[in-house]
């Protein structure tokens, strides 16, 4: 659940050199923010089983977060990834998270889609376990 590395953190520099791996840290931060529900895409699905062991050799008390997996909304024609929407805010290329060519709830609504637009359009595709093509 840690991994130790002996190698300079380009924060840290050479104080640490014990890392929590991300099952750990993503459990643990689920449970400390108050989460209830961990929304996940398919490729989480094998961490699940490590997820709850976490919380419960840990023995935290209840309420403890949920871990459910989803196939992720594949739209053609459209930037997704978080990665790269990041990256176009960053270098300038959109003005702002709410940019109207954005695919953010944000830049939605400023092209004038309504919050009952966007719950009939996700009430309609649903939600799944398998991939889209």
């Amino acid at each position: 659940l840690y991994r130790i590395r002996h190698a300079s953190h380009h924060h840290t520099g050479n104080r640490w050199c014990i890392y929590p791996m991300y099952d750990w840290a993503h459990t643990l931060s689920d449970y400390i923010e108050g989460i209830t529900h961990s929304l996940c895409t398919l490729e989480f699905e094998v961490h699940r089983p490590l997820y709850e062991w976490i919380l419960e050799a840990l023995e935290l008390p209840y309420p403890r977060p949920r871990q459910i997996e989803f196939a992720r909304l594949n739209l053609t024609y459209t930037v997704m990834s978080k990665r790269k929407l990041i990256q176009l805010v960053e270098d300038g290329f959109v003005n702002g998270w709410d940019d109207p060519r954005m695919i953010t709830i944000a830049g939605l609504r400023r092209r004038g889609l309504t919050a009952n637009v966007l719950r009939s359009f996700a009430n309609n595709i649903g939600v799944t376990k398998y991939p889209s093509l």
